[in-house]
């Protein structure tokens, strides 16, 4: 449990007990990662999310009533969305908030949900603090977490399970990429129409007497 935070002092700089993890090995420590192995299956991790976000134009392309075939539009404008969590807002409005999409299968909410976690994941390997026991084992700690009570020996143990399924997860996405991009609608709903099943009643015209 972290210390309780300090009360602040009028005219006085605010200060906050950081929180530190007690399970920590002791002895020797250096930066970067020591272990070949995880080193390189970190690496292989962090740049999929390039690959990972070129299969999504064909699945963006799907989302804006594109053709299947039809990738040249939606790279473009996926693309000029600089930042993942943008790519995510305008992904989950266009899905969730558009009539056009009421009949789609759960697939397409998984890709972008699963995105998600890959992508927060990927800037924990790629922007954190690294560093190695001297007994061979790798630890990282996050550098966008509250800056106020960041402290490094925070910092957790990263195994080679992890970042196995890590990388199974990768896969995971790109095979649900796959089976969204490829989902034809059977009953496709023109552009600007609703999909309703209400049936209005229209009364006779009743004479006047």
């Amino acid at each position: 449990m972290g210390r309780p935070m300090a009360k602040r002092i009028e005219g006085q700089r605010v200060g906050r007990a950081r929180s530190f993890n007690d399970n920590l090995p002791k002895g020797e420590w250096r930066s970067g990662i020591g272990n070949p192995e995880i080193a390189a299956m970190v690496g292989q991790f962090i740049v999929a999310l390039p690959y990972i976000e070129e299969s999504l134009v064909p699945f963006f392309g799907r989302l804006i009533l594109l053709p299947s075939a039809s990738t040249d539009v939606a790279r473009q404008v996926l693309r000029s969305i600089r930042t993942a969590e943008g790519k995510i807002s305008a992904m989950s409005a266009v899905l969730q908030n558009s009539f056009v999409h009421a009949g789609k299968p759960d697939v397409f909410d998984q890709v972008i949900k699963l995105y998600d976690k890959i992508r927060d994941k990927r800037n924990t390997y790629a922007h954190g603090l690294w560093s190695t026991h001297e007994n061979g084992r790798v630890y990282v700690v996050r550098t966008d977490d509250d800056v106020l009570r960041f402290n490094e020996a925070n910092r957790r143990e990263v195994t080679k399970n992890e970042i196995k399924e890590d990388l199974k997860r990768v896969d995971e996405l790109m095979a649900k990429i796959g089976e969204a991009a490829a989902w034809e609608d059977r009953n496709p709903i023109p552009h600007g129409k609703r999909r309703m099943t209400m049936k209005v009643r229209v009364s006779e015209p009743q004479s006047v007497s």
